[in-house]
């Protein structure tokens, strides 16, 4: 293992690249991206001044570094920024290679967000057996002068941010004889007062609860045969209490914050999961409603009631085509004014009305095939595609499995362009599609994000091209 400063080296990259209340403790400003989603998780950026179209003469990207591997969104507080990586171990012996067993190092980079020089390193040997082994997927997760990593395997460390000593740190997979899922950990942690909470697996211990400070178990609850890969959200009843909403193989749950009891239970799906599970997105919480999307089973929308008990509002599993509906693999949807905007399993923006469930539109347009018309037969094969949706204001800011930054405006008429440019090439490669699964980190009117081989910042601010 080492800790220290250096330069980083030119190198090489899935993970589930996968959230949500003001109440989500963090001393972060607007000015910056500390956590999965942004500062209050829920993907919304609302810092103003923010470039309406892009420039005849382009973006300006202000620095480039090399990275290596890894599907990890960077974090942002103040001049830091916190970001993984993995170095695959090119001599793994070949019967390692054929159990799925490839030998690697795992890296945590601390850099200054001005000029991207590195402030320090930390790395740990990382032996991978899980699928989509590219390296790790989970968001860094900073608050105060604390930042959390959480490894494919299950490393979970939290490191003084400034320095990068080790405050504490433990194998969640060995601590809780947890085997990793198929996709690894990629459930990024969440912090609510003194607790920080993670879905990890095993007997009892679906989902943990520790001490933030320390690392000490708290609670742990749920029983899981896969505990997924979706993100805990917050949701607050109608008598104020918080509750810590969990999306697992089998059901959506709600939890007591402070002791993990289960408080309300919603089966999703209606009858046996798909194997590998793909609970990916994280939940929306609409009010005392929660929505949740699945590429095999569609999506459902319920209420909980005052009593604890949960009202369907309706669900789309009955429809096995999922024409009408979001069945999205990946891509975490967005909620704004009454309707949800998300991404099919076929690469197809639609737009649903939340009261009814009525889809609205849908377009091929953001991650349209170059040269091919918007409703060729080409565009319904883009199976598996992802779109990074963010909430700026009064538009939104997509970020393509394609390396291009679009700027649109979402809306229940229709989906309407303002711009898009390629910022970074597709350099990883599946189901014969190259793509880039890493969701941008925005904050003082910079865009940071990555591909396999270089992270990237990137100048938003509308005064920059007056």
């Amino acid at each position: 293992m080492s800790n220290r400063p250096c330069s980083l080296q030119p190198l090489f990259v899935f993970a589930l690249v996968f959230c949500c209340n003001q109440s989500v403790q963090s001393q972060s400003t607007t000015n910056d991206w500390p956590q999965w989603l942004g500062p209050d998780r829920n993907g919304e950026w609302s810092e103003q001044g923010i470039v309406e179209t892009i420039p005849d003469e382009g973006l300006d990207v202000a620095w480039r570094v090399p990275i290596n591997g890894g599907y990890t969104s960077p974090s942002i507080s103040g001049d830091r920024l916190v970001v993984m990586d993995w170095i695959k171990d090119e001599v793994t012996e070949d019967s390692k290679r054929q159990a799925g067993v490839i030998e690697g190092t795992e890296r945590v980079l601390c850099l200054n967000t001005a000029d991207g020089e590195q402030v320090w390193q930390h790395e740990y040997d990382s032996t991978y057996q899980v699928s989509y082994p590219g390296g790790p997927r989970c968001s860094p997760l900073i608050e105060d002068e604390r930042v959390y990593t959480l490894g494919t395997m299950g490393q979970f460390i939290c490191f003084n941010i400034n320095t990068g000593e080790i405050i504490w740190q433990k194998n969640l997979a060995e601590r809780y004889s947890a085997k990793p899922p198929v996709w690894g950990f990629a459930s990024h942690p969440m912090i609510v007062g003194e607790l920080i909470y993670c879905t990890v697996g095993g007997e009892g211990s679906g989902v943990v609860a520790m001490n933030k400070f320390t690392g000490a178990e708290v609670w742990k609850n749920l029983t899981a045969e896969e505990i997924g890969y979706a993100p805990p959200v917050l949701m607050q009843s109608s008598e104020g209490q918080q509750q810590l909403v969990v999306w697992y193989d089998v059901a959506i749950v709600g939890l007591d914050l402070n002791s993990g009891e289960e408080l309300w239970s919603q089966k999703f799906p209606s009858d046996s999961p798909q194997r590998p599970s793909v609970s990916i997105a994280t939940p929306l919480v609409i009010g005392h409603q929660v929505f949740v999307t699945n590429f095999y089973h569609g999506s459902i929308l319920f209420e909980v009631k005052d009593d604890n008990k949960t009202k369907e509002v309706w669900d789309t599993q009955d429809d096995k085509q999922h024409a009408n509906d979001i069945n999205t693999i990946m891509t975490t949807p967005i909620v704004k004014d009454g309707y949800i905007y998300g991404l099919a399993g076929t690469g197809e923006l639609r737009c649903i009305h939340v009261e009814s469930g009525r889809l609205m539109w849908r377009n091929y347009q953001a991650l349209a095939v170059e040269g091919q018309d918007e409703l060729a037969p080409v565009m319904r094969m883009l199976g598996f595609a992802s779109l990074f949706i963010t909430r700026n204001n009064d538009q939104e800011l997509l970020f393509t499995d394609q390396g291009e930054l679009i700027i649109a405006k979402l809306t229940p008429t229709g989906y309407h362009e303002m711009g898009r440019q390629k910022l970074l090439e597709a350099t990883a490669e599946s189901r014969g599609r190259t793509y880039v699964w890493c969701y941008p980190a925005y904050a003082a009117g910079q865009m940071y994000v990555r591909n396999e081989k270089e992270l990237i910042k990137v100048d938003l601010r509308a005064a920059s091209y007056e």
